[in-house]
């Protein structure tokens, strides 16, 4: 719950879960049932942290993974601010159906005199007795990076194969060996992007792994609008990060569209992004920072459309007609 920009969380040093993800399904669940909406401001990470009695950098922990959910944005001097996109409505739809469940669950351990940690911690202990996916789901493994739109390549992939996707960012891999192990070993399938398909397979060789690669392309109309521009307007290219804005520039100009100023910069970069907005004619966003953007320059944002190419499509079809499953 929250008041005047103070959220209302509790850490419990006693339970089995560490204090991080306490705080950060915490603040989940009060995305998820509307306690905090799209738009919302989170406290400072040394206001939560002050109020929590912890370190600053468990809080910017918390954030940062909420941040690689997709569920917040992160502006140097702005603050960590709710998205508006499509990993939010997901988390709602889903929160809406849990919240009712576990209510019921509640009420009945309640009726029944257990303790509601125990009780909780016995239920999680013998879920991992059964099996953690459906027997007909893969479980997908997206090696990407942050500062491309890799929502945009997990939510692609969710829809076409129905399976279960987590995402390994290649930014970390050189810093925890042994999470990338763990990754790959409860994984069925491992997919990257055109943009890192080199370095994907370098990095994984060591795991003797295959590593499938599917890429995005660009409607020919969105192609067709960008070349009437007139000559040198100032165009700005906007994803997560600068290579992700330097890739949706790169195919803008591999069509033979070169009569444009063009800037390309990440959401992140706060100081200059504010200066870049301001001096483009025209804005094209990615998927993943449209909601922000649209809000701070409605007149020249535009959505950069990305779609699968279509021997992606292809191969994310094959995946899911050959799912294993489990008699």
């Amino acid at each position: 719950m929250k008041e005047d920009n103070k959220l209302i969380i509790q850490v419990n040093p006693q339970l089995t879960f560490n204090v991080n993800t306490q705080i950060k399904e915490q603040i989940k669940w009060l995305i998820g049932i509307g306690q905090i909406e799209a738009g919302d401001m989170l406290p400072t990470a040394s206001q939560l942290a002050e109020e929590l009695g912890l370190n600053r950098n468990t809080i910017n922990w918390v954030y940062n993974q909420l941040r690689d959910e997709g569920l917040v944005t992160m502006q140097k001097g702005r603050g960590t601010q709710i998205s508006n996109g499509f990993e939010i409505k997901q988390l709602k739809e889903e929160r809406k159906l849990l919240q009712q469940l576990l209510d019921n669950a509640i009420n009945e351990a309640g009726t029944m005199g257990f303790d509601l940690p125990s009780f909780f911690s016995a239920g999680l202990a013998y879920s991992l007795l059964h099996p953690p996916y459906p027997a007909d789901k893969q479980r997908i493994l997206l090696v990407e990076c942050r500062g491309h739109d890799y929502p945009f390549y997990r939510q692609q992939i969710e829809q076409a194969t129905g399976g279960e996707v987590e995402t390994l960012f290649l930014d970390d891999i050189p810093h925890d060996d042994d999470a990338v192990r763990e990754a790959v070993m409860r994984s069925d399938v491992i997919i990257t992007t055109l943009n890192h398909a080199e370095e994907a397979k370098e990095l994984l060789a060591r795991f003797d792994c295959k590593v499938i690669v599917i890429g995005a392309t660009l409607e020919v109309s969105f192609l067709l609008e960008i070349a009437k521009l007139q000559q040198g307007s100032r165009v700005a290219f906007v994803c997560l990060g600068k290579i992700g804005g330097e890739w949706m520039a790169s195919r803008v100009r591999e069509a033979g569209i070169n009569q444009l100023h063009v800037e390309t910069i990440g959401i992140s970069e706060a100081g200059h992004l504010n200066e870049v907005l301001q001096n483009s004619d025209k804005i094209y966003a990615s998927a993943a920072v449209y909601p922000e953007l649209i809000k701070l320059q409605p007149q020249k944002t535009e959505l950069f459309p990305m779609n699968l190419e279509k021997s992606s499509e292809n191969l994310l079809h094959e995946i899911a007609s050959q799912v294993k499953r489990i008699p």
